[in-house]
C-alpha cells in the first residue's frame, strides 16, 4: 500500500504561476512542464532566499531528505524549460485550495515584534536595547513604533512582549531557554534575520521569511546579567574567540 504524502507548509503563494517562451519559433506541439508547488516552495526558501536546507525543512515541515528530493526534482524541471523552450506551470496539487491557504494569512491581524537597534536588525534577543513592533492587517502595516526594552535578559523580555500581545518575534540570535518561554507563550519565532526592521516585516507579511523557531545562539542560559559586548552582526561574550559568523562562547 503506498504511503500517504506527508503535508506540506507552503508561506508564500507565486505571484506568477505560468511562463511562456517568447519566441514564435518554438515547438507548440511540446507538452509543458509542471512544477509543484512544493518544489517552487523549496527553490523559494533554498535558491532565492538563500536558507540553509536545514531550515527550509523546519519551515516546510518535512525532513531534509525531502527538501533535497524536491530541490533536485524543481532545478531539473527549471533547467528543461530554459533549455528546450518549453512553457512552465506551477501547480498544487489537486486536492490543495490555495485561496484558502493563503487567505488565512493575508488577512490575518497580526502584532510583530523585531529586535531592533538603530532601525536595524540586532543581533541578540536577550540584549537589545528596543523593539519596532507593528501591527498588521490584511498583509498591510497598520501601525509602528520603536518602544525601549524594559529590562535585559530574555526572561523579562518575553514577558514584556507577551504583555503587549505580539504574535511573533523577528530577531538575529536567540537562546534556547528564550526559544522555550516563547513557545510556552504561543509567539512565533523568525530568527536569524538582519538588515532594516521594516524590510524584515514586509518580507513577514508577504510570505518570504521562513519561520525559524530554533535557538541559534549558545549562551549558557541567556538570562544572566553579566556584562556583554556587540560587534557588528553578531554577540561577543567577554572578548573570548568567535567562530565565523557565530557567537563567542564561554569556555569555561
Amino acid at each position: 500500500m503506498p504511503r500517504t504524502p506527508a503535508p506540506k507548509t507552503i508561506r508564500s503563494a507565486p505571484i506568477a504561476r505560468a511562463f511562456f517562451p517568447s519566441t514564435a519559433d518554438t515547438n507548440p506541439g511540446q507538452s509543458a512542464i509542471h512544477l509543484l508547488l512544493e518544489e517552487w516552495e523549496a527553490l523559494r526558501l533554498v535558491d532565492y532566499l538563500g536558507v540553509e536546507q536545514s531550515a527550509a525543512a523546519e519551515s516546510m515541515g518535512i525532513s531534509r531528505q525531502s527538501v533535497q528530493m524536491l530541490l533536485a526534482s524543481a532545478r531539473s524541471k527549471v533547467a528543461r524549460a530554459i533549455v528546450e523552450g518549453l512553457s512552465l506551470q506551477i501547480q498544487a496539487a489537486p486536492k490543495i485550495n490555495l485561496s484558502k491557504i493563503f487567505a488565512n494569512q493575508r488577512n490575518l491581524k497580526m502584532k510583530i515584534a523585531v529586535t531592533c537597534q538603530d532601525k536595524q536588525v540586532f543581533p541578540h534577543f536577550g540584549r537589545t536595547p528596543e523593539f519596532y513592533i507593528v501591527f498588521a492587517e490584511d498583509g498591510k502595516i497598520i501601525s509602528e513604533q520603536f518602544v525601549a526594552a524594559p529590562a535585559q535578559g530574555h526572561g523579562a523580555l518575553v514577558g514584556f512582549l507577551a504583555d503587549q500581545g505580539v504574535d511573533c518575534l523577528i530577531c538575529g540570535g536567540i537562546g534556547g531557554g528564550a526559544v522555550n518561554s516563547f513557545r510556552a507563550a504561543g509567539i512565533q519565532i523568525y530568527a536569524g534575520a538582519s538588515g532594516e526592521v521594516k524590510d524584515q516585516v514586509l518580507s513577514l507579511l508577504s510570505g518570504q521569511l521562513p519561520e525559524q523557531g530554533e535557538a541559534n545562539c549558545d549562551h549558557h542560559g541567556e538570562g544572566h546579567d553579566h556584562h556583554h559586548e556587540h560587534g557588528e552582526g553578531g554577540c561577543g561574550h567577554h572578548q573570548h574567540d568567535h567562530g565565523e559568523g557565530g557567537c563567542g562562547h564561554h569556555h569555561d
